[in-house]
């Protein structure tokens, strides 16, 4: 992956709109979509990083079962 790529799961720079001049329900529901998607976010990043890890493990197991069987174990 480039320098300029990202992946599809990150949501990079959410900005707030600007709310000078909406009305106070409006700028309510944008808040809220706001902190929604920053949740999602961290929760997708949260993922990407177990998933990662679970590779990890899964590599390591394959080399010990491979130096457990050259062992004769």
């Amino acid at each position: 992956m480039g320098t300029t790529d990202r992946p599809q799961n990150c949501i990079d720079g959410i900005r707030c709109p600007a709310i000078k001049g909406l009305p106070r329900e409006t700028v309510h529901i944008l808040h809220h979509s706001l902190v929604g998607l920053v949740c999602m976010q961290r929760s997708i990043e949260d993922v990407k990083l177990q998933v990662d890890r679970s590779w990890d493990a899964v590599r390591e197991s394959r080399k010990l079962l491979h130096r457990l069987r050259k062992e004769g174990f």
